[in-house]
C-alpha cells in the first residue's frame, strides 16, 4: 500500500482500472479462425481489421495490452497466447456494434455519461460531479481522451443491448430442469478392474530385433542435437588487483561530486493504516480511534500494526516504511510526518486511503555528508570503478586477439593474463567447467559456427567471458547405437500400450461371455476388482478419477459393461453395479438455481452462435476484413518478447 500512496498520480492511475472496467476486454476462449483473413498486404501497415468504416490498429491493440498488463489483468509471460484472443474479442465487439447500429440500436449522450459516472471510483466523484481535471489526467496517462472513453462506452452499451435482445426468448422448460437435476444429482455405483502398466512392464521389454525394427520404422524422429566445442577466456573482477586510493584522490572525487552527498530532509517512520471510503468511513474512523487509544496507552506499535494495519507492504514489518523524503507521499501524510519529532506519534491523519497513525523514529535535516562519513563508500566506489575499467581494457584486448585468431585462444588468454577454459562437444544446457550451466553463453553461441567469436558476455558476479567456437557438429540423424536408449524407451511404451489394450479387450470379452460377471473374469486373469462408493458425476473413484470419466455409467442400465477406458497408469473395464436415482421431491429447492444456470448457459451458447454467424456473414459480404500479415507481425512481436 505504501507504494500506492507515494504519489497521487499513481493512485489515480490504479483507480483507473475500475474506470476502464466498462470498456476493458475480457479473456475469451476462441483463437482467431483462418477464414475471412486477407493474406495480402494492407494499405495501412498498422490496420489489423476493418469492420465497415471502423478500423482496429496494432497501436490500439498494443495500448489495450499495455493497460491490461499494468493493471495486472494479464500476465506478461503469456502475452503470445492471449494477444490473438484479445484481437478476436476486439473484432467481435466491433462486429456486434456494427450490427447493433444496422438494426437501429442507439445510445444517447446522457446514457453514455451516466454509464461512465456509474463506473467511476468514489474518489473521482465529488458531490455528484466528476473531478474533470483529474479524470482527464488519468485518461492521458492511459493514452486515452474523453472522446475515446465516451465512444468506447457508447459502443459497449450498444453491444450489451444487442446481447440482451439475443438473450430474450431463452426459455428453460420444466423437462430441461428435471433432466439437469437428475444429471447433477443421480448417482451410480460401479465395479471396475484396472489393468496397470506396472503389471505388464516385464512383458513389454522389447527384444533386440524389435528395437532395431522400431528404429528402422522411425529413423527420422531420432536426431542428435548440434554440439560445439568452446574455448572460453574468463575474466574475473575479483582477481584484478587495484591499488587502494590515497586520501587526496578520494577528496578530489568527493569535492567533484558534492551534490551526490547532499541528504534531503527526511524522516524514518512507521504507520498503521485503516482503509476507508464513502460507504464505511464512520465505522473505519471509529476503528482507527480505538487503535490510536491503544498506541497512546503504551501499546506495542509494531504489534498493533501487524494486527490492524491494512497496508500489506508495511504491516508485516510492524508498519515500517523506511526513509521518506518530501514529495514522496500524499500531502496530508507528508505534513504530519515532517512535523513530528523522533519518538512522537500523530493523531488520526485522513488521506484518500483512509486513516493513518504515524510514528516518527528519526528525523534528519538537509545536510552535506562530511568527507569522513562517506570515505569508506568513496573508497569502495573508487576500487570498483578502477576494477571495471581494467576489466574492460582486458576484455577489449582479449576480444581483439581472439577475433584475429579464434582457433588459437591461448594467445588471447595470455594477453589477459588468464587461462583458457575448454568445453568440448557440449550442447545447449550442458554445464561448462568452472562456470556451470550458463544461459548467457548458450544464447551467445547459439548462432555461431566453427571459427566464430562471441563476447564479451557478462556472467554472474560481473565476470566476463569471450568465447570462440573451435568445432561445430550440426544436428543429424542418430545412428541406432546413439539413439538406442531413446529407442528402447519409446519401443517399450508402444509395446506396453498394445499389451494393455489387448489385455483390456480380453477382459471385456471374457466378462461379456460370462454374462457380465466382471469379478469372475478378472479373477481368472489375475486382476483385482474394486467397487466404488455411490457417486455423482463429480465424485472421485480411486484409480479412475472423477465419475465424469465414465459418462456411460449414468446412461447405461445396471449390469452393463463399459470400456475399456484409459485411466492414469493403465486401462480399465467398468460394470454398472447400481443406479441411485435422485429423489424428485428434493428438486423443488434447487429449481431456481438450476433454471438460472441453464438459462445462462443457453444464453452464452446462443450469443456465441450469433457472433460466429455474424462474423461469417460480414466476411462474406466484404464488411469484415482481417489482415493476416499485420496480425502475424503483431503476434510475432509478443512471441519474441515472451
Amino acid at each position: 500500500m505504501f507504494n500506492l500512496f507515494r504519489s497521487r498520480d499513481k493512485v489515480v492511475r490504479i483507480m483507473l482500472t475500475g474506470l476502464l472496467g466498462v470498456v476493458a476486454l475480457s479473456m475469451v476462449t476462441y483463437l482467431i479462425p483462418g477464414s475471412g483473413m486477407d493474406p495480402g498486404s494492407t494499405a495501412d501497415s498498422s490496420v489489423l481489421a476493418t469492420i465497415g468504416k471502423d478500423q482496429i490498429t496494432s497501436q490500439e491493440v498494443s495500448k489495450t495490452v499495455q493497460n491490461m498488463t499494468s493493471s495486472r489483468q494479464l500476465p506478461p509471460a503469456l502475452l503470445a497466447i492471449y494477444v490473438p484472443q484479445i484481437v478476436q474479442q476486439m473484432i467481435s465487439e466491433r462486429a456486434m456494434a456494427y450490427e447493433a447500429n444496422r438494426l437501429g440500436i442507439s445510445v444517447t449522450p446522457d446514457e453514455t455519461d451516466n454509464a461512465i459516472m456509474d463506473s467511476l471510483p468514489a474518489q473521482l466523484v465529488k458531490d455528484g460531479k466528476v473531478d474533470s481535471a483529474t479524470l482527464a489526467a488519468v485518461l492521458q496517462q492511459q493514452g486515452m481522451t474523453m472522446a475515446n472513453l465516451k465512444s468506447d462506452t457508447a459502443r459497449q452499451l450498444m453491444v450489451n443491448r444487442l446481447r440482451q435482445i439475443i438473450a430474450e426468448g431463452v426459455v428453460v422448460s420444466p423437462r430441461e430442469i428435471e433432466a439437469e437435476y437428475h444429471r447433477k444429482s443421480d448417482k451410480v455405483r460401479v465395479q471396475y478392474a484396472v489393468l496397470t502398466t506396472a503389471k505388464y512392464q516385464a512383458e513389454a521389454e522389447p527384444t533386440e530385433a524389435e528395437l532395431k525394427a522400431y528404429y528402422d520404422a522411425h529413423k527420422a524422429t531420432f536426431q542428435t542435437t548440434e554440439k560445439r566445442s568452446l574455448a572460453i577466456i574468463l575474466l574475473d573482477p575479483g582477481k584484478i588487483n587495484t591499488p587502494p586510493p590515497s586520501d587526496a584522490e578520494l577528496r578530489k572525487e568527493y569535492n567533484a561530486n558534492l551534490d551526490k552527498y547532499r541528504v534531503q530532509e527526511r524522516v524514518m517512520a512507521r504507520h498503521i493504516l485503516i482503509k476507508s471510503d464513502a460507504s464505511n468511513d464512520a465505522a473505519m474512523k471509529a476503528k482507527a480511534e480505538g487503535v490510536l487509544k491503544q498506541v497512546q496507552s503504551g501499546g506495542d506499535f509494531a504489534k498493533l500494526a501487524k494486527d490492524n494495519s491494512q497496508d500489506p507492504g508495511s504491516a508485516v514489518k510492524g508498519g515500517e516504511l523506511g526513509w521518506i523524503v518530501k514529495g514522496q507521499t500524499v500531502p496530508e501524510f507528508e505534513k504530519s510526518a515532517f512535523s513530528l519529532q523522533p519518538g512522537q506519534t500523530s493523531g488520526l491523519i485522513k488521506t484518500t486511503y483512509g486513516y493513518h497513525i504515524i510514528q516518527v523514529e528519526k528525523h534528519d535535516q538537509a545536510h552535506l555528508q562530511p568527507f569522513e562519513e562517506v570515505k569508506d563508500q568513496l573508497s569502495l566506489d573508487y576500487l570498483k570503478n578502477e576494477s571495471n575499467q581494467e576489466l574492460q581494457a582486458l576484455a577489449d584486448k582479449a576480444s581483439s586477439a581472439l577475433h584475429a585468431d579464434p582457433l588459437h585462444p591461448e594467445k588471447a588468454a595470455a594477453i589477459a593474463d588468464t587461462t583458457v577454459i575448454h568445453a568440448d562437444n557440449i550442447q545447449a544446457g550442458d554445464p561448462i567447467p568452472e562456470i556451470g550451466v550458463s544461459k548467457e553463453i548458450n544464447d551467445a553461441v547459439a548462432p555461431l559456427r566453427k571459427g566464430d567469436v562471441a563476447g564479451p558476455v557478462v556472467l554472474a558476479g560481473n565476470k566476463v567471458a569471450i568465447i570462440s567456437v573451435t568445432d561445430y557438429q550440426p544436428a543429424r540423424q542418430a545412428t541406432f547405437e546413439e539413439a538406442k536408449a531413446d529407442v528402447r524407451n519409446k519401443a517399450t511404451q508402444e509395446k506396453l500400450q498394445k499389451i494393455l489394450a489387448q489385455k483390456a479387450n480380453d477382459l471385456y470379452a471374457k466378462a461379456e461371455s460370462m454374462g457380465g460377471d466382471l469379478e469372475k473374469a478378472a479373477k481368472e486373469m489375475g486382476v483385482e476388482v474394486m467397487t466404488s462408493m455411490d457417486v455423482d458425476r463429480t465424485g472421485a473413484i480411486d484409480q479412475i478419477g472423477t465419475a465424469s470419466a465414465i459418462p456411460d455409467a449414468f446412461t447405461k442400465p445396471t449390469g452393463a459393461l463399459i470400456g475399456p477406458i484409459s485411466v492414469t497408469g493403465g486401462r480399465a473395464v467398468v460394470k454398472v453395479a447400481a443406479k441411485i436415482i435422485a429423489d424428485p421431491a428434493l428438486m423443488a429447492g434447487q429449481t431456481v438455481t438450476i433454471r438460472n444456470d441453464l438459462k445462462q448457459k443457453m444464453t452464452n451458447d446462443r450469443q456465441a452462435l450469433f457472433e460466429a454467424g455474424l462474423k461469417k456473414r460480414l466476411i462474406d459480404e466484404g464488411k469484415l476484413k482481417i489482415h493476416q500479415d499485420v496480425l502475424s507481425r503483431l503476434i510475432q512481436n509478443y512471441t519474441t518478447r515472451s
